[in-house]
């Protein structure tokens, strides 16, 4: 189990894939593929990507989309967006493990004030045209929301809508999996996952609205504030307020035991620590 725990990782623009990859000691890892704010998407050589496909082995490998929203109605920055997620979505196709994880974005943006379900039928629309338009795609990894500001997706039924309505394309929902954020998912206020039944619950409720055969990642991190907070702040596990026993976190792994894990804690080393506690008790 331990072993399927892993964590985000810097990228520096002055190193290689090849060397990154050798560096690292967890077997499934994150990065930003380019700036996390602004910039342009980092395009790598085909000599490191190959370099690095000989090197990799079994590690699961992600590429954290950098907080592009293609949900704005300004045409060039959609247009902007669109071109930074082809571009990380090209570079994790020649990967044997991972996918590209992204956050939808919002309903309200540049004074246009959508509804929850207007703006999920657009989230369809844009997937839909990202894969129906471009050839040699890798897999995209729709993460839940704290629901900070008018962030989506934020409940269950909301992901579920998305999923549902892209079953109707046979071709793009084979590329679509859902990542869960153990901060977002307790943020939200829907799963208080502080407590054991509450995991429980919340994989039962995942299972039947959702398809648990879509759940293919979870970034696990504890949470700065209080339940139903609607913040996104992460914190090292056992220093918040979800993972306040190792006994509470142990849960989580007896239902999710086969999941690859994403640490995107500021001490990693302290976050496994606790993982191993968990795992032991």
């Amino acid at each position: 189990m331990i072993d399927n725990i892993g964590t985000h990782v810097d990228f520096p623009s002055d190193m290689s894939l090849t060397k990154l990859i050798k560096s690292l000691k967890v077997k499934n890892f994150q990065i930003y593929l380019g700036p996390k704010v602004g910039g342009c998407g980092r395009f790598l050589e085909e000599k490191d990507i190959e370099s690095a496909r000989e090197v990799i082995g079994d590690k699961g490998f992600y590429i954290h989309s950098c907080l592009t929203n293609q949900l704005s109605c300004r045409r060039k920055y959609k247009a902007y967006c669109k071109t930074k997620i082809l571009n990380e979505l090209r570079h994790i196709k020649k990967f044997p493990k991972g996918g590209v994880v992204i956050h939808l974005g919002t309903c309200n943006l540049d004074k246009v004030k959508r509804d929850r379900w207007e703006t999920l039928d657009l989230v369809v629309k844009n997937i839909e045209d990202l894969y129906s338009n471009s050839r040699g795609l890798g897999d995209l990894y729709i993460e839940n929301s704290a629901g900070e500001g008018a962030k989506i997706p934020v409940t269950l039924d909301e992901i579920s809508y998305v999923i549902s309505k892209l079953e109707n394309n046979k071709k793009v929902i084979k590329k679509i999996k859902i990542c869960i954020d153990t901060c977002h998912l307790f943020a939200a206020g829907e799963y208080d996952i502080s407590k054991k039944e509450e995991i429980i619950r919340f994989k039962k409720d995942f299972s039947k609205k959702v398809g648990l055969k879509y759940l293919k990642l979870i970034h696990l991190n504890d949470s700065k504030d209080d339940f139903g907070s609607r913040k996104d702040r992460h914190e090292i596990l056992g220093e918040g307020k979800i993972w306040k026993s190792p006994e509470t976190l142990e849960t989580l792994f007896k239902c999710f035991p086969k999941l690859p894990y994403i640490c995107e804690t500021k001490d990693f080393k302290m976050s496994l620590k606790f993982a191993k506690k968990a795992i032991q008790s």
